[in-house]
């Protein structure tokens, strides 16, 4: 049986940052852990950095699941904390040992230099307590357990388990984005990239359908687990009301293009209103109609804040790799839904000129203010 009582949390790219700034992202990341830990109930008793690393004490074996939802976190290991001492660090990787079987390696890194035996003659002082004591073979190319110890000021970390996260930055470290987040595939892995990026989420849904609508109040659900330690508070703006009368008055092919056009102008306005600095869609080069080069210039034009596509250059296949990943692709499309408004024969090469005559037709002149 596995009985660890510490995790050991390690970041990069934080690592390369200005010390001003990489201290700041290291507290949020304390502080994001913590949130994540209580919000999902796993129990432990402090986090605390130490040097380049983050020590969770815990016993908790739902940490390891966990863990991975906290964005910043390269990877972590469930470890024994030990005194950084050679017979304490023996003993602790005897027991790491009694986790696996066949041959096996130890493998040692000084986090900080203060310890007096190098890694190596660590490493190699630990393998043959470990030989000793249990029998077992040595394979340092190929072994069937890999024992591993990172030492730290005056503690030890052993353990054999490294379990990767998914990098990024502390969500909260780099301000608020506008996410446009409807029921589909697509949008909700744009956010979920935001996050990863540190980026705090306000994810606004444009109502077409009551079905369309509790798609992404359970697509919430699942992004809010990697939202922990920021706010995550949807906000739902009817829309197929305004998209019914523009096809009642004649825009029937346009209606795409007003279509998302309505939604980034209305997005760019609570985007000032919440303090963003930027909006998110899920758009993915020449996808769907409303995704050619020439209607995103149209659907764009003139908006004051940014319009990000972390999925511009992504083919279909791997949108849905990574929606399967974070968990949002079973309930998309179990909340399939075609939108009632699409036209047969969509605009696909809209130009800025004719959209204004098509929205002053429609009384949709709102959409051009910006401009």
């Amino acid at each position: 049986m596995r009985e660890f009582n510490s995790l050991l949390v390690r970041y990069s790219e934080i690592g390369l940052k200005s010390p001003h700034v990489r201290r700041e992202m290291e507290r949020r990341l304390v502080r994001n852990l913590e949130e994540t830990f209580r919000s999902e109930g796993v129990h432990f008793l402090k986090v605390v950095k130490r040097a380049s690393r983050i020590v969770v004490y815990t016993s908790d074996p739902r940490v390891r699941e966990v863990t991975r939802l906290v964005f910043g976190v390269k990877s972590y290991s469930p470890a024994i904390e030990v005194g950084a001492e050679v017979e304490e660090i023996a003993k602790a990787a005897i027991k790491v040992a009694g986790w696996g079987e066949g041959s096996f390696a130890v493998r040692a890194r000084r986090v900080t230099k203060d310890f007096p035996l190098t890694s190596v003659e660590l490493a190699r002082e630990i393998g043959s307590a470990v030989k000793g004591a249990t029998g077992r073979s040595v394979d340092l190319t190929e072994p069937d357990q890999e024992i591993m110890i990172e030492v730290i000021g005056r503690r030890a970390y052993v353990t054999d388990e490294r379990i990767e996260g998914y990098g990024g930055l502390p969500v909260g470290s780099q301000g608020r984005v506008v996410a446009l987040i409807s029921s589909g595939i697509d949008s909700p892995v744009a956010a979920w990239l935001l996050m990863r990026r540190g980026a705090v989420v306000i994810p606004v849904h444009f109502r077409k359908t009551p079905e369309e609508e509790r798609g992404f109040r359970e697509i919430v659900s699942v992004l809010r687990r990697y939202s922990y330690g920021a706010e995550f508070e949807p906000v739902v703006v009817e829309h197929g009301t305004a998209l019914r009368r523009f096809a009642e008055r004649g825009a029937r092919e346009w209606l795409c293009l007003l279509c998302k056009r309505r939604m980034l102008v209305l997005a760019d306005r609570l985007a000032k209103e919440r303090g963003a600095k930027a909006l998110v869609t899920g758009d993915s080069l020449g996808q769907v109609a409303s995704q050619t080069l020439d209607n995103l210039e149209v659907e764009s034009r003139c908006l004051e804040k940014p319009v990000l596509r972390p999925l511009i250059g992504m083919d279909k296949d791997d949108i849905v790799k990574l929606a399967r990943e974070i968990g949002t692709y079973e309930v998309s499309i179990s909340h399939d839904v075609k939108c009632p408004f699409v036209p047969g024969r969509p605009k696909t090469k809209g130009r800025w000129d004719e959209f204004t005559k098509v929205a002053m037709k429609v009384g949709a002149e709102d959409l051009l203010r910006t401009c």
